[in-house]
């Protein structure tokens, strides 16, 4: 007789048969996960492989990049030296205008108002070059007279210049203390007060605006400024600023260029060589003395006159034996003149057209104004201490 499974027995068999199945199925599962692990690895290396050649490949042109860069920056600095150097050589260039003078003051171009005034054309002007242009007419219609030869027109343009403008009183040459556009004529003519720049760039438009040819000179060293005028088919110089006070000295007016190379310095290469002497102030007005002893008393009466520049010809010239004796004289006489009284005595020899010695003179009282006042003990106490030094003869200015 067959004995019937016990139910619990089967539940186990059961039990085991689906263990069995499940382990069966994971195993199945696992190698299959473990095989699409493993290609996914393979395909994650060569991912990785691609884009390490891709960064290495970057990395090369960046390389390359990096060098371009250098490149192009090695000649952005070349380019920028070249631009420098170019900068420097415009500046170092000798020019007329665009020149700055103290590293403040800059000659500036006005031939657009001297072209209005000749034409009549003003609608290329702006208001402030019509208030110029209109300030500088009214001048001329002062000051020239119908009929007036270009010289007369220069000599009455230089008088109103030196004797009607205040020059500014800076420390420097060029150096205003007070006041704007002291460097160009609008700033001259409507505040009557100039540094030399303005001096210089005045006097040139006025000759412009009276047909005459006429530049403005510069120093060597961009620190003073003065005017090169024509007349007649030759050069002259003239420095207004140099000049100036309440009567002019002419001692720079329609100078030849050994004469003012004597106190002035610029580019003779650049521009044109004065040599003029048929307008030049002392050659045109020189007196005339019996001979060389005469010299001192001819210099004695001018300054009592209050003259400031005077010149002379010895009557019958000067020969070549005198020559030493009319040196000595006018060294002595210069020396005598600026021993005593309150004022300087120039002079210098030069030749005319003629071949004639001319002696040049000029004389200035001091007109010194310290802006202060001191009292008078102060004054006298300061007085005797110099006099006990240097003599009695010293020059007493205050």
């Amino acid at each position: 007789m067959k004995t019937k499974p016990n139910v619990l027995t089967v539940v186990l068999i059961a039990v085991c048969l689906l263990l069995i199945l499940c382990v069966g199925a994971l195993s199945a599962l696992t190698v299959k996960n473990m095989n699409e692990l493993k290609s996914a690895v393979v395909t994650v290396d060569e991912k990785a492989a691609e884009l390490n050649n891709k960064a290495a490949a970057l990395n090369g042109k960046t390389s390359e990049l990096s060098d371009r860069t250098e490149a192009i920056g090695g000649k952005t600095e070349a380019l920028i030296e070249r631009i420098e150097e170019l900068a420097r050589n415009d500046e170092d260039e000798t020019k007329e205008n665009d020149v700055k003078i103290a590293d403040i003051y800059v000659i500036r171009d006005t031939t657009a108002i001297s072209d209005a005034y000749k034409t009549g054309d003003r609608s290329a002007l702006d208001d402030r070059q019509k208030e110029t242009l209109k300030m500088a007419s009214d001048i001329i219609d002062k000051i020239i007279e119908p009929g007036m030869t270009p010289y007369e027109k220069e000599e009455a343009v230089y008088i109103f210049l030196t004797t009607k403008l205040k020059a500014d009183e800076g420390s420097l040459t060029v150096i205003p203390n007070s006041g704007e556009d002291a460097d160009n004529p609008y700033g001259v003519l409507k505040y009557h007060q100039a540094v030399c720049v303005g001096y210089a760039t005045t006097f040139r438009m006025f000759m412009h605006m009276l047909d005459i040819e006429c530049m403005v000179v510069h120093n060597t060293g961009c620190t003073h400024s003065w005017d090169l005028i024509k007349l007649d088919g030759e050069w002259y110089q003239t420095d207004c600023y140099f000049d100036s006070g309440d009567t002019p000295s002419y001692r720079h007016f329609n100078l030849t260029d050994e004469v003012l190379s004597l106190d002035h310095d610029w580019d003779k290469s650049f521009f044109p060589r004065a040599q003029g002497l048929k307008f030049n102030y002392a050659v045109k007005n020189a007196g005339e003395v019996e001979d060389i002893m005469s010299i001192p008393a001819y210099v004695k009466e001018k300054i009592d006159g209050g003259e400031t520049c005077f010149s002379l010809r010895v009557a019958g010239g000067i020969t070549r034996e005198e020559e030493p004796v009319a040196s000595y004289l006018s060294e002595q006489l210069s020396n005598a003149v600026n021993s005593i009284g309150n004022g300087c005595f120039q002079y210098y020899w030069m030749l005319d057209d003629n071949g004639e010695f001319v002696l040049c003179m000029f004389y200035r009282e001091y007109n010194y104004d310290p802006g202060y006042e001191l009292p008078d003990e102060v004054v006298e106490e300061i007085y005797d201490v110099l006099t006990e030094l240097f003599g009695s003869d010293w020059i007493y200015y205050y």
